[in-house]
């Protein structure tokens, strides 16, 4: 049996505000399509994703950590999960592997928020209590009790009707100076709702209200006193135990609200002049009121404190005064607020040198508007001022942050954003004052259904195309870190990226591809010069070098283009001269913000998400018309000679295989007319004698070369081979037969016989067949065949006689897919082999497959 293992996964984060969380223990968990993907952001190798957990049947919306322990002993015990498939699920670890332990369900709707504890310390022996709130207007509160080491027993404890209105957020702590719970929900109305646990159940407190649009984000911390930083004469209004809690609204600002024990103070007599001067002031406020009436302003009443009663959980004739007051309003982005996230607290050592406890005031918040911001207390006034700001300054970067996190040191922090990648910044101060945070290298994936994957010609790098209409290069960084070689995969360019759902690709020659889109059009790309350097200087590959004189240097979008333009260096000389006498000169860099000069770069990291953007795009050389419809499917010759193309078709008429000669770009004019229907996929032996195609009308059709430049290829065969549509089909190594695979879950293997090719074996399979790839070459001595499925899982067949094929090995489901498999391709890389894989979960995989 073969030893399979994971080399690379990228998967793309879900465009939901609570969609990843960073745990006290280091690893960030983060919903990707179906999955909950796991990461070590601070890994020095920056090895990635370790691994996935499959279980949702559909796209992953909020995570977050359960935690326990007792001040500087707080940890992370286990995973929560909630879907739109209308369940949460617990995760945790047993055996440095995680499972499912249990499953909430119960909700008729998608899982929008998850409530856990969090505070300065929470028992170890109590079950935890955790909120679920979704699209079915309701939070149900759950009470979770570890039954073994890898199931756990769940309970309903109460369910919350939010009548018309929908849970946007929820936050779980205990009241200050208690153990009493108090639950804190965001609704769609605008308002926050807090719950306090009496009598074994929530019950309404009060309601905050304040914010003029949606609250996306809440979150609990517990004020500890003084930091070392700051001085006694700190201006601050709290006191060491208040809670407090941010809120984070579409109306672009933060709300920070303060609940603290009440004690009730002497009512002061008041004189005669003072009872005039606040009649005075009443009065002011009614004129103000009336006026903003008129003109449609809002006005901000005072900060009122809100009494509320609470019951001891212990003894209910014992009751305690809560005040709740508005405490702060933070001002400081231009557009809506995704998310607040407060710094861990942490052990820290005091002016005196002694070890205490605290909850740093610092606050993290993250916008649309493509910044995050650390909000903090100003030492002298105790004003909430925004002393770092962290971001994107114009360039393509979509719809900005999502969400964001601080790590549990306070030193990193993590974002991600709408298109599914992770920004990740260190603070490199000196000391607290400075504030200078810098970007390291993250991760990245895509967002949307990966429809093609393929090596390039010498098998040095990996190519992706997606829906989400972009095209990804992916490759090794080969580096030395503390006398050891280290090898991690990232993404290295983004060649493309379109205005149509990328649907297939295929390299011409080592550094020019052609790929098809939801359009009519094929592009043809020739890598730049920097892109060709840089891989060249981070692989470790030199040869990479040759040839690069005469490539452009990179290229760019113009403001109103579509396709990228080659830039070379004469045109960064005038540029760069013209540049320091007319600044108008850079106006056709602005829609990529890539400056003549920046790209000419040559990359000593893998490249952070704002370079991927605007420095990596490749030079569109040619463009290849001729298709009536959509593009389905597009194959080189090994030699680079041809290109043979099929679109979507409903008639025989568009459903013809097109040839074009890439010497020319010109297409030929006789076509291969074999099939009634689309054509899915075409592709070339490699002596590149026989062109196969198959089809959804269920044929296969082949095509021989001849010496007839008018007619490169000629169809000499074809045969109605399976019940249902042919999705995919692949050469053998040395070309002696050809596999087709098929939505009536079958694999058939064809050999020729004289003229025409036959059918030698059949094999079964348990789901549709999607994809199918041969092995480059014999492993073992054997045939080897991966085959992917339409439930995500991955086979390797095998047989060293072509009519008698086996199942080799089963891939474990969390090395698989959790959709359907699209595109399969293999590489030998210094001896060794390796299968990459594309699946409608978004996700690109690389497996080591070790006899």
């Amino acid at each position: 049996m073969p030893d399979i293992s994971t080399e690379y996964i990228a998967i793309g984060c879900n465009r939901t505000t609570h969609a990843a969380a960073w745990g006290v223990n280091g690893l960030v968990a983060f919903g990707a399509s179906q999955l909950i993907a796991l990461y070590n952001p601070l890994d020095k190798t920056s090895r990635g994703i370790r691994e996935t957990l499959p279980g949702h049947t559909d796209r992953v919306i909020c995570v977050d950590f359960i935690e326990r322990g007792h001040e500087g002993d707080i940890h992370d015990v286990a995973l929560v999960s909630g879907s739109a498939d209308n369940t949460a699920k617990i995760w945790k670890k047993h055996n440095d592997q995680w499972v499912n332990s249990a499953t909430l369900e119960g909700h008729q709707g998608a899982v929008e928020a998850i409530g856990v504890m969090r505070s300065l310390s929470i028992s170890e022996d109590q079950d935890d209590i955790v909120a679920t709130g979704a699209a079915d207007g309701t939070i149900r509160i759950w009470k979770r009790h570890i039954k073994n080491d890898t199931e756990d027993e769940v309970s309903l404890m109460q369910v919350l009707d939010c009548g018309n209105k929908y849970p946007t957020a929820l936050a779980l702590s205990y009241l200050p100076e208690s153990k009493v719970p108090i639950l804190a929900c965001a609704h769609t109305d605008k308002k926050i709702t807090i719950f306090i646990y009496q009598h074994d159940t929530f019950e309404k407190g009060h309601v905050l209200q304040g914010h003029d649009n949606w609250v996306r984000s809440l979150a609990f911390a517990t004020y500890t006193g003084t930091q070392k930083n700051e001085t006694t004469a700190t201006n601050h209004t709290l006191k060491q135990g208040d809670l407090m809690l941010a809120s984070a609204s579409q109306d672009r600002y933060i709300r920070l609200w303060k609940i603290s024990p009440h004690t009730p103070t002497p009512k002061p007599i008041v004189s005669q002049q003072e009872k005039k001067s606040n009649d005075e002031i009443t009065d002011d406020l009614l004129q103000a009121l009336q006026e903003s009436a008129l003109t449609g302003e809002a006005v901000e009443l005072s900060t009122k404190a809100h009494l509320v009663d609470v019951k001891d959980l212990d003894d209910s004739t014992k009751k305690k005064q809560y005040s709740l007051m508005f405490e702060a309003l933070l001002m400081g982005h231009d557009d809506w607020v995704y998310s607040v996230c407060w710094e861990r607290p942490r052990i820290e050592k005091d002016t005196n040198n002694e070890t205490r406890f605290i909850q740093p005031m610092r606050l993290l918040s993250a916008s649309s508007d493509k910044s995050m911001m650390i909000w903090s207390p100003d030492p002298a006034t105790g004003v909430w001022v925004n002393e770092v700001r962290m971001g994107d300054i114009g360039g393509n970067s979509y719809l900005g942050f999502c969400g964001a996190l601080f790590s549990p040191q306070g030193h990193h922090v993590l974002s991600h954003g709408a298109n599914g990648s992770f920004h990740l910044w260190k603070d490199i101060s000196s000391d607290q004052e400075d504030n200078h945070w810098a970007p390291e290298v993250s991760i990245s994936g895509h967002f949307k259904a990966v429809e093609s994957v393929t090596w390039d010609p010498k098998s040095r790098f990996l190519l992706s195309a997606s829906l989400d209409q972009t095209a990804r290069l992916f490759a090794p960084w080969n580096r030395n870190i503390d006398g050891q070689n280290v090898t991690t995969w990232h993404e290295m360019g983004r060649p493309q990226i379109h205005g149509y759902d990328l649907k297939c690709l295929s390299f011409i020659h080592d550094w020019q591809y052609v790929s098809g889109a939801d359009e009519k059009v094929l592009r043809v790309f020739d890598a730049p010069r920097s892109c060709v350097a840089s891989l060249a200087a981070l692989t470790g590959e030199k040869t990479m070098t040759t040839e690069t004189e005469s490539r452009p240097v990179g290229a760019s979008v113009p403001a109103l283009g579509l396709s990228n333009k080659a830039v070379f260096e004469g045109d960064i000389n005038e540029m760069a001269a013209a540049a320091d006498e007319d600044h108008t000169a850079l106006q056709s860099y602005t829609h990529t913000t890539a400056t003549p000069t920046s790209l000419m770069e040559v990359m000593n990291h893998p490249p952070f998400e704002e370079h991927l953007l605007q420095h990596t795009l490749w030079p569109e050389v040619e463009k290849l018309y001729g298709h009536g419809y959509e593009i389905m499917c597009v194959e080189a010759t090994h030699d680079g000679k041809y290109i043979a193309t099929g679109c979507k078709a409903a008639t025989a008429e568009h459903a013809v295989v097109r040839l074009f000669e890439t010497s020319t770009w010109k297409e030929i004019k006789t076509k291969i007319a074999a099939h009634a229907l689309t054509v899915t996929r075409a592709r070339f032996s490699h002596n590149d004698q026989w062109l196969l195609t198959v089809s959804r009308d269920r044929l296969w059709s082949l095509s021989k070369r001849t010496e007839n430049d008018q007619e490169p290829y000629q169809l000499v065969a074809k045969n109605k081979a399976h019940a249902r549509i042919i999705w995919d089909c692949s050469w053998s190594h040395d070309d002696t037969m050809f596999a087709t695979a098929s939505r009536d879950k079958t694999v058939k293997i064809w050999t020729q016989q004289g003229e025409t090719f036959g059918c030698v074996a059949t094999i079964k399979c348990a789901e549709a067949v999607t994809s199918i790839e041969f092995a480059p070459s014999h492993i073992d001595g054997q045939y080897v065949i991966a085959v992917g499925l339409e439930n995500g899982q991955l086979q390797l067949l095998s047989a060293t006689n072509v009519s008698e094929w086996g199942l080799w090995h089963n891939v474990d489901n969390r090395s698989c897919h959790v959709g359907v498999v699209r595109s399969l391709s293999w590489r030998i890389h210094n001896g060794a082999f390796q299968l990459a894989s594309a699946g409608e979960d978004h996700s690109v995989r690389i497996l080591n497959v070790k006899p």
